[in-house]
């Protein structure tokens, strides 16, 4: 069980400001560590990271030989005072379908849905009803994103978006590309094998069994307490957006200790899960495409089931990434050695961040294709 030490607390205030004057905010960084004799990277080098990529706000949360190392910095909002701390809860954008898919697959392992068989057997989505290509979709399709499927075809969450026709690309399972519609169809037919809602679903499945208490799969006002807002740059907050709609996509709020204790429990771990669904679930599934040809790189980064893979002079690697408007994220986790990075920001900038972190907690010594190769594709 990957816990948080309470052995030691450190807590350091830093003051930055950039000769333009155009980046001023108190920055805190508190490390959290089991071990305090260990090596740990510099609070400094983290908060230099933000203040390089003018992130107002981020959370990094390194977990590496059974510790938990945990680091939060800068403001809420641009412009107030209220800092960033463990407990402040990001939106993790299309980190929620890889909870998703472990949520499939707890369902799956109690033979209540199937990986091929078509998800129209189990809810006919009113989407679909003349479209014959999407009703041969499977979960599968939805897992490895080869069901035709666009990444959003309408205005999400409005009624015109939900009583408006889904229109397939192409045959279910003969390509690949990106969908966000794919994993709403999934929630639909796992709320109907399950009889329950999904934001219930996951509550019971994952966030409650897993001890993510500070994490929500869709807006509750208690969020307000100790919530960042999102910035389309480090200067611009943008007004809070409130996801009353579960969506299986990207609705999740979390902090990245949160998503750490998922990270280490659900996906290098495989608590809930038969061993088999667990190996199945985080093993090779399918390959994926950058652009539209294929291109050398494609080859280090395929796809399990719900999430991605890196292979590197490392190792094999589980990856994501995930962007909301304001808000990127991302996590990066070896299921051999165990060793993760979770990062949560809330600026559009964020993503420079992403290879700056890998290597400063990960190190310079392997080619991070998960970012390379991601530069080109927005989840």
């Amino acid at each position: 069980m990957v816990t948080l030490s309470k052995q030691q607390t450190l807590l350091k205030r830093l003051t930055f400001k950039t000769m333009n004057r155009l980046f001023s905010c108190i920055v805190t960084v508190c490390l959290l560590s089991i071990n305090a004799s260990r090596a740990q990277v510099s609070v400094d080098s983290v908060a230099a990271i933000a203040q390089k990529i003018r992130i107002p706000g981020l959370q990094v949360v390194h977990a590496t030989k059974g510790e938990i190392h945990s680091y939060y910095s800068g403001v809420l909002k641009h412009g107030e005072d209220n800092p960033v701390n463990n407990e402040t809860a990001f939106q993790a954008a299309s980190l929620t379908k890889v909870v998703a898919a472990y949520a499939f697959f707890k369902l799956y392992d109690e033979g209540k849905i199937e990986l091929d068989k078509p998800l129209y057997s189990y809810y006919q989505y009113d989407r679909l009803a003349n479209n014959s290509q999407g009703q041969k979709i499977t979960a599968r399709h939805v897992l490895t994103h080869r069901t035709g499927l666009l990444n959003w075809e309408g205005n999400v969450s409005t009624q015109e978006w939900r009583e408006s026709p889904l229109h397939s690309q192409f045959e279910p399972g003969t390509k690949y590309m990106y969908s966000g519609e794919g994993f709403y169809y999934l929630q639909l037919a796992m709320e109907a094998v399950s009889g329950k809602v999904f934001d219930k679903l996951i509550e019971d499945y994952v966030l409650n069994p897993l001890g993510m208490y500070h994490s929500q799969i869709v807006w509750k006002d208690t969020l307000l307490a100790n919530l960042s807002y999102a910035h389309l740059d480090e200067m611009r907050p943008r007004s809070i957006a409130k996801y009353r709609s579960v969506n299986a996509a990207y609705t999740l709020y979390t902090t990245a200790e949160d998503y750490t204790v998922f990270i280490q429990k659900a996906l290098n771990k495989g608590i809930g899960l038969r061993p088999e669904t667990h190996k199945l679930m985080i093993s090779k599934a399918n390959e994926v495409q950058k652009g539209d040809q294929p291109s050398p790189d494609d080859a280090h980064v395929p796809i399990a089931l719900g999430m991605r893979l890196q292979y590197n002079e490392a190792g094999t690697w589980l990856w994501h990434t995930g962007s909301n408007p304001g808000f990127r994220c991302f996590f990066i986790t070896n299921p051999e050695t165990g060793e993760s990075l979770a990062a949560f920001m809330n600026a559009e900038t964020g993503f420079q961040a992403m290879p700056l972190l890998m290597k400063l907690f990960l190190g310079d010594h392997q080619t991070y294709w998960a970012y390379l190769w991601r530069e080109g594709e927005l989840d």
